[in-house]
């Protein structure tokens, strides 16, 4: 059959911007229908037109094509896939959808990620013109699909599927789905099927600039279940790490063939299993690569200073630590274990090799006093004058699929509608608080961040004079090597784009 797959246009809100990557499950799910038998075809809205933009609903910033892109791309399509990753995007990827439909009405429409696997039966009632929702993982589960449709076959017996019948209208959901067990068997993505050029030529990455970069995956899901976190109804609560040998054999096919400098590992919770880490690095080395890399949210029960060593010799720069808060009292509440001791201890050890790092802190969680607030507070203080080089801070959002969403939705405080999810884009948005709390109003909120915000990067700033030098220089270059420059750097673009919106009002 002919497929065609839809990575929407990036979307983003106030002066941070969207980050323009190449994305990595599109390319997987491209790779598995190919094996299959079936014909592919990647529209990268994003990528492939990475440098447009235009303000979309008053506020939002959109990055790429328009759907107008779509009118002769679409003609002959049958079956179209549409990445619904993120909840926030949500209003603008049913606009999508709707669009797609009207364009070719006799193809079926299919939506996956994780925002339709959190909420798959409201996806289909807001939005009449999708037809499938797969859940979870989907490479497996679409192509089941595809041989059902081309069959002519019911999908009852496909796991993971929540779809409108063609005749009755009724929505039905089949079984819950099942996790791919060995992921070293899955083909590796079809990044032919991309405009990955479009990414590398430009540097892309989050924030971060050092040379072609491209995403890579050691592992899929998460053991842990914090209360705040979607990863979990997503993936279930099992961590699989794929043979750190083939991981690395990726890595080497990929600096031959695209001239890669830069990976970015996209796991959830890439160090669970120290052996694996450990394997990884001295694969690396052993093959002499010279390489940086990459680790996103990591926690801490698999670190210490000597996996830290081996894995800054081994290439690694950036490390992003997902704290979410100071105070272990409020960590233990949303089901995180981690002692903020330790952590601090062990953010203090990668400083001192050579990382540069990264924090996120979450405020306005459920159950979060002002006590727990200033804990996380004066965490950040110290470790400015330690050295830390950013933080992240974050206002509580409930991120369908996670248990405070499902908690909140069951008391009647939530309600799904498209002010609910264009407020998830909070995160990005400085201008702007919603607050979930029952001790913080939203401006309280809000002038809570912005204080963090600024007293950290002040103090970190006053006793690091240099870095304001390399911050001056790293934006006025477009050079940022942290994410911080590459925020500060992207604020200045974003400027730009109002700007000239307004201009041309």
């Amino acid at each position: 059959m002919k497929v065609t797959l839809i990575r929407p246009p990036a979307y983003s809100v106030g002066l941070m911007g969207a980050q323009r990557v190449p994305y990595l499950g599109i390319a997987y799910v491209a790779a598995a229908c190919r094996e299959a038998g079936h014909t592919v075809d990647i529209i990268d809205m994003c990528g492939e037109n990475i440098d447009r933009s235009e303000i979309v609903k008053d506020r939002f910033i959109a990055y790429g094509m328009p759907f107008s892109f779509l009118d002769q791309r679409l003609k002959s399509a049958q079956i179209i896939g549409v990445t619904c990753m993120f909840s926030q995007d949500w209003v603008f990827h049913r606009g999508l959808i709707q669009y797609v439909k009207k364009l070719v009405p006799d193809a079926r429409v299919v939506a996956g990620g994780e925002h339709v696997t959190a909420i798959p039966e409201y996806c289909l009632n807001d939005c009449k013109e999708l037809d499938i929702c797969v859940l979870g993982e989907g490479e497996k589960t679409f192509v089941k699909l595809l041989k059902a449709i081309e069959a002519d076959h019911d999908f009852g017996n496909i796991a993971g599927l929540v779809y409108r019948d063609k005749r009755s209208g009724t929505i039905s959901h089949t079984a819950k789905p099942i996790r791919q067990k060995n992921i070293d068997d899955l083909p590796l993505p079809a990044w032919d099927a991309v405009p990955l050029e479009n990414y590398l030529a430009r540097e892309l990455n989050y924030h971060i600039q050092r040379g072609r970069t491209i995403p890579v995956l050691a592992s899929r899901g998460c053991p842990y279940a914090c209360t705040f976190c979607s990863n979990s109804n997503m993936w279930d609560n099992m961590w699989l790490g794929r043979d750190p040998v083939l991981v690395v054999d990726e890595m080497e096919l990929y600096i031959e063939k695209y001239q890669i400098d830069n990976f970015v590992f996209s796991d959830l919770t890439a160090v669970v299993n120290r052996k694996n880490i450990e394997a990884l690095c001295r694969e690396i080395l052993d093959r002499g690569m010279k390489i940086t890399w990459q680790l996103p949210t990591l926690r801490t029960e698999s670190l210490d200073r000597q996996v830290l060593a081996l894995m800054y010799q081994a290439g690694c720069r950036e490390l992003d630590f997902a704290v979410e808060s100071g105070s272990r009292e409020l960590l233990s509440q949303v089901n995180k274990g981690n002692d903020p001791a330790t952590m601090v201890a062990l953010i203090k050890d990668s400083l001192q090799i050579g990382m540069n790092l990264s924090i996120n802190i979450i405020i306005g969680l459920p159950g979060e006093r002002f006590k727990d607030f200033l804990k996380s507070y004066l965490m950040c203080m110290k470790l400015a004058l330690s050295g830390l080089q950013e933080v992240n801070v974050f206002p509580f959002i409930p991120y369908p699929g996670s248990k405070l969403f499902n908690e909140l939705q069951t008391s009647g405080a939530l309600r799904l509608e498209d002010d609910f999810f264009t407020n998830l884009f909070a995160y990005a948005d400085l201008s702007r608080a919603v607050s979930w709390s029952e001790h913080f109003g939203p401006k309280t909120l809000r002038a809570m961040r912005l204080f963090l915000l600024a007293s950290f990067y002040g103090l970190m700033l006053l006793s690091h004079p240099f870095r304001l030098v390399r911050l001056i220089r790293n934006v006025f270059c477009r050079k940022g090597t942290t994410k911080f420059e590459g925020v500060v750097g992207r604020i200045f673009s974003n400027l730009k784009i109002y700007h000239s919106t307004e201009q041309g009002k």
